[in-house]
């Protein structure tokens, strides 16, 4: 009886380490053409926005570093162990948008647009920080 017992262990264990290796990997998620709301229902400037942005970096773990390449574009890079996530934040007065633009040891599929959920997790907040410091403006 125990014989049965633990081989019925270790057959479960192995179909669980199957299913959890096979796993699939979610696709890269991007954020395009948020709208900017205020609060003040004002049409903030393009300094403004930036400001709002690259603030939303601090209320994440890991923070973002933040690189304003020319007004309307941000580079946002993000390091984690071993981990490295870099995106483009396209943005005007009324929206901006997120794109991948490269990453490291996250699993990327340029073939399949897939990736690491983690790099989804941290990109949907990033997004949700962004949303609230501009709403704010």
């Amino acid at each position: 009886m125990k014989q049965r017992a633990f081989t019925q262990l270790i057959f479960l264990t192995m179909v669980l380490v199957v299913f959890v290796g096979c796993r699939t990997r979610p696709p890269v998620f991007n954020v395009e053409n948020a709208n900017i709301n205020t609060v003040s229902g004002k049409e903030p400037t393009l300094e403004d926005v930036s400001r709002a942005i690259v603030s939303a970096s601090g209320n994440t773990n890991p923070p973002w570093n933040m690189q304003i390449v020319k007004p309307g574009h941000i580079v946002a890079t993000l390091h984690t162990r071993t981990h490295m996530a870099q995106v483009d934040i396209n943005y005007t007065t009324k929206g901006y948008s997120i794109t991948r633009k490269d990453s490291a040891d996250l699993q990327y599929d340029p073939e399949k647009g897939t990736i690491h959920p983690s790099y989804n997790k941290w990109i949907q907040t990033l997004d949700s920080n962004i949303r609230m410091k501009v709403n704010m403006l």
